[in-house]
């Protein structure tokens, strides 16, 4: 009886989940243009899921006031198998407009680097932010984890030169001038970010055209159905 009762409340919240996002996508083609699609990204990992307020901890040991924390979006992260709408960065008919440009506690969903390759995008919070300015720090938000200015002034940013230049170059994408963005991004339930850990970490320190999407609303279970067409059809 127990087991016919929990199946029965899982399958009606997927259902009120499937009119949610049914909403969301007719309203973004009524009220942002008829060629408007919303982005969903299937979560795929357990790296951003909350089992404590460990994530919120170890920010405030690298430096992130309490308050400015308890202003993030997603406060509640998010599991694998749950479906998350997002934000495009484009600016072109996209909701985008509504929003302010990416900024420190963001969600965001980035394309991999050369140097770390695999199939999926990651979808980590944004908890440190590089200003650069005419190939110099301009100025710096949030945490850098293990690395350190210099390490952005004699590594990073030469990365972007060599790219622009065509000269070896680690990004697929980049930018084009000498004023842009990196950013330190992390899962909220891994233990340091993307750009630390063993060896080189799983990114290197993202630049603003890395980016495609930011989160912005949760659905509960429904990224299964991605992932089981996905494991059905060996994509």
């Amino acid at each position: 009886m127990d087991l016919k009762f929990d199946l029965r409340e899982w399958l009606t919240e997927v259902v009120e989940m499937l009119v949610i996002l049914g909403a969301i996508i007719l309203l973004s083609r009524l009220f942002l243009g008829a060629d408007m699609l919303v982005p969903l990204v299937a979560v795929t990992s357990q790296s951003m899921l909350h089992v404590s307020d460990s994530w919120k901890v170890w920010l405030q040991e690298h430096g992130i006031s309490k308050d400015r924390i308890e202003k993030f979006p997603m406060q509640n992260g998010f599991a694998m198998g749950d479906m998350i709408v997002t934000i495009t960065p484009d600016g072109e008919g996209t909701i985008i407009r509504l929003f302010p440009d990416t900024q420190l506690g963001d969600v965001i969903i980035y394309r991999r680097d050369k140097l770390h390759p695999g199939n999926e995008p990651i979808i980590h919070r944004v908890v440190g932010i590089v200003y650069v300015r005419d190939w110099d720090i301009e100025g710096i938000e949030g945490t850098l984890d293990c690395l350190s200015e210099d390490d952005f002034r004699n590594k990073f940013i030469p990365y972007i030169r060599d790219c622009i230049d065509g000269k070896r170059c680690p990004y697929r994408e980049f930018p084009k001038t000498g004023t842009f963005k990196f950013f330190i991004t992390k899962g909220d339930n891994n233990p340091v970010s993307d750009q630390c850990g063993i060896g080189t970490g799983i990114a290197l320190p993202v630049n603003e055209e890395q980016l495609t999407a930011r989160g912005w609303i949760r659905l509960p279970y429904i990224g299964w159905l991605k992932l089981l067409m996905n494991y059905i059809l060996g994509i």
